[in-house]
């Protein structure tokens, strides 16, 4: 998912605070207080600036149908419908909400509509058919939404996303969480103009699926607003991220951490050697491998730079464990007794660490490192390995990814990698998410690079969010080099040239 676009400013370079719904309620409410600046006031900035978006993006617009509900959501909708009839664009509005229903603000841009010539009708059967280069706009439903999808707004959206031709959405696609990203059914939108403060929904979740390209528009809220107003979550892109240091010209091996991988039982030797190898080119000093003795010919093959040692029991691993400055658990690491043993004197060495994959799900179990918390270590959970830490449903989890990933912190203290299209950050000072990355990279083997690039970074001496920030945006970016060619196909190995590339 594209960075969004401020209207200030294309290349964001500071993170971004993404606000609840109500948050961003509390952020109009503020802006009408303390900057006079009247409700119907703001609806009509907002049209303007959704019409002038669509007109810029779609230039050779021939016809637009807009698709109303009620509320302030509806009105902008009213209000950019008003703004192409001036214009002479012919403009066909669903009326979702009879007028007789319509308030305030919502009302007075249903008037505007309808004084400027836009046709309104009150049933789809109604619109006329599509032309060439008719755009479609969905102002249906507002941040309030929640709960189930209700006649005629379903079949609304439904017919939206039947459509061939491009959508834009108003402040958020419709049948989307505004808080969580949460969607059973939602409008698919080529893009998303949104107001005033930027929905944590369209960068958690289904967000960056339905969203398309987010462009955001303060309409003219003042920066001491925002400071009165807390965010739910920060959003970092790649020029926001504290990165490595460049290194002296005396630099030794020793000075960027020494890195241990611990898993690869039967069958399951390529996980470890690639996290291994994620490391190595991410510059970490030195590589450590404990792995079954079988795969130590094959990663001295592979990768002689690293170090494979074999070990068959805990008690061989203890003695390897003095050295590493970071321990990475989990690739590989299959759910035998041979792989709880290992985690349990992994769980308990000197240094930080990360647990990944199966590492996970054995903590899950609470037969090892049993209430256990740890300010140094990460865990990387995807969406179903975060609902056996928490003892609840993958649905439960994918419908409010931020309160899941606070939650495993919590419990477990550390920092916490929520994985997914929208990657949320837990940690003891807040939220973050990173948007990066693409759907080629739903392929076995890519968690296991993660989990190396986030050991190596900490290696090399960023503090654990700082390290985990850069990591998830180096595989991302990673994988989205690695897919220029296209995404079916991608393996997790395709990576590590760009993340060589980019770690510098």
């Amino acid at each position: 998912m594209p960075d969004t676009m401020d209207s200030h400013n294309n290349s964001p370079s500071h993170p971004q605070k993404l606000y609840s719904a109500e948050a961003v309620r509390e952020l109009d409410r503020l802006v009408i207080s303390q900057q006079q600046i009247p409700a119907i006031a703001l609806m009509k900035r907002a049209g303007r600036a959704a019409f002038d978006y669509l007109c810029s993006r779609w230039p050779e617009i021939s016809d637009v149908q807009v698709f109303c509900g009620g509320g302030n959501n509806g009105g902008d909708g009213y209000v950019i419908a008003g703004l192409a009839a001036q214009r002479q664009i012919p403009v066909t509005v669903f009326v979702g909400v009879p007028a007789d229903k319509l308030k305030g603000e919502a009302l007075q841009a249903y008037s505007f509509a309808e004084r400027e010539g836009a046709t309104l009708v009150h049933d789809l059967a109604g619109l006329p058919p599509e032309g060439k280069h008719t755009v479609l706009v969905d102002a249906l439903l507002g941040t309030g939404f929640s709960g189930e999808l209700r006649a005629p707004v379903d079949a609304a959206i439904a017919h939206i996303n039947r459509s061939l031709a491009p959508v834009l959405a108003v402040d958020l696609p419709s049948g989307l969480n505004a808080d969580t990203g949460y969607a059973i059914e939602a409008v698919q939108a080529d893009a998303t103009v949104t107001f005033i403060g930027r929905k944590a929904g369209l960068f958690l979740g289904r967000g960056p699926a339905l969203a398309g390209e987010v462009v955001f528009e303060d309409l003219g809220a003042a920066p001491e607003i925002y400071a009165q107003v807390s965010a739910l979550l920060v959003r970092y892109s790649g020029d926001s991220l504290e990165r490595l240091p460049a290194r002296a010209a005396d630099s030794y091996k020793n000075q960027f951490g020494h890195v241990m991988i611990v898993g690869g039982d039967h069958g399951f030797g390529g996980a470890a050697l690639m996290a291994a190898e994620s490391a190595a080119r991410c510059g970490a000093g030195l590589i450590s491998l404990a792995t079954r003795p079988e795969h130590v010919v094959a990663s001295l093959t592979r990768r002689p730079e690293v170090m494979a040692h074999p070990v068959v029991s805990g008690q061989e691993l203890e003695p390897l464990l003095e050295a590493p400055d970071v321990i990475a658990v989990g690739p590989g690491l299959g759910q035998t007794p041979w792989s709880e043993q290992l985690l349990a004197r992994a769980g308990r060495a000197q240094g930080a660490l990360v647990l990944d994959a199966d590492a996970l799900n054995i903590l899950a179990g609470g037969r090892v490192l049993a209430g256990i918390k740890r300010d140094d270590w990460v865990l990387t959970p995807h969406v179903g390995e975060a609902a056996r830490l928490l003892g609840i449903t993958s649905v439960e989890v994918t419908a409010d990814p931020v309160a899941a990933a606070k939650a495993i912190q919590e419990k477990f203290s550390g920092v916490v990698v929520l994985k997914g299209a929208g990657t949320v950050i837990a940690h003891a000072e807040g939220v973050d998410v990173i948007n990066t990355g693409n759907p080629g990279m739903a392929s076995g083997g890519m968690g296991d690079l993660l989990t190396g690039v986030i050991a190596a970074l900490i290696g090399q001496g960023m503090a654990l969010p700082a390290a985990v920030r850069l990591a998830v945006w180096l595989h991302g970016e990673a994988g989205n080099r690695a897919a220029a060619d296209g995404q079916r196909g991608l393996l997790a190995t395709d990576l590590l040239p760009h993340i060589r590339t980019l770690v510098d």
